[in-house]
């Protein structure tokens, strides 16, 4: 059975950080949603650049809620502020989370993960700077942090690596070789 992503969108994310994991995750063959924070399917990043998200959050089902392996949080300003500030999303994070699935998020996407109550005594990196926001949990200056459930990466340039350790985390090493392989166009990059 194919592995079930969510990545959350909201207006001002960072465009590297939630396109690069979609893209990604379809080479690895995983069934991603974009899911839109509100009732628009066209989600503003921060840089100015829309995108057309697969379902709106009242569309987001408990079916497909239940059936989620991984959800995904983008950083940028004010993209991961709206999904902290956003219930359902806080929701959904905790409910796959107690499931047993996985729970990710980039730069700022951490902040939504403390809101979630997901950071304590996990270890986690976020963008420089952030972390002075954040009171759960254990700061690591590192590009990627993966604590049992929870990964988490430094910021836009963590972006592929980001996407190559959740796949390895869902699909095994092979998957995302292939992957890290078809995307670089060599060897497969080491992570």
């Amino acid at each position: 059975m194919k592995k079930q992503a969510v990545v959350f969108l909201a207006e001002g994310f960072e465009i590297i950080e939630a396109m690069t994991p979609i893209d990604f995750f379809r080479r690895a063959d995983i069934n991603v949603t974009t899911v839109s924070w509100n009732n628009k399917h066209q989600v503003v990043s921060s840089h100015g650049i829309p995108v057309i998200a697969d379902k709106i959050l009242p569309e987001l089902s408990d079916e497909q809620i239940d059936n989620t392996d991984l959800v995904v949080i983008p950083g940028g300003l004010p993209g991961a502020t709206n999904l902290a500030d956003t219930d359902r999303v806080i929701e959904v994070l905790q409910r796959v989370h107690a499931q047993g699935g996985m729970v990710a998020a980039i730069c700022a996407g951490p902040w939504v993960l403390e809101k979630a109550g997901l950071l304590k005594d996990i270890r986690y990196t976020c963008y420089p700077g952030c972390e002075e926001s954040i009171t759960e949990g254990h700061y690591i200056n590192r590009l990627i942090i993966h604590s049992d459930q929870v990964v988490t990466a430094k910021g836009p340039g963590a972006s592929m690596h980001f996407a190559l350790t959740l796949i390895q985390a869902l699909c095994g090493q092979n998957i995302a070789n292939d992957v890290s392989k078809e995307t670089f166009a060599s060897e497969s990059l080491k992570f």
